[in-house]
């Protein structure tokens, strides 16, 4: 009996540190997408803006 117990316990212990693993997974992914939503709203209000260029004028205004 308590073999069966300690093996009992060892599948809960198991079961709770997979449930946690695969929350903090699904967690990771909202997060992700939630960031590429606001990537994607950011860059179509600055269709024009072109970073490479902006980057070029700094570094020929130290000149």
């Amino acid at each position: 009996m308590q073999k069966f117990k300690e093996e009992f316990d060892n599948l809960e212990l198991i079961e709770k540190r997979f449930e946690i693993l695969a929350c903090s997974r699904l967690r990771d992914k909202d997060r992700i997408k939630k960031a590429v939503s606001v990537q994607d709203r950011l860059r179509s209000k600055s269709r024009a803006w072109s970073g490479a260029e902006e980057i070029r004028k700094w570094r020929n205004q130290r000149k």
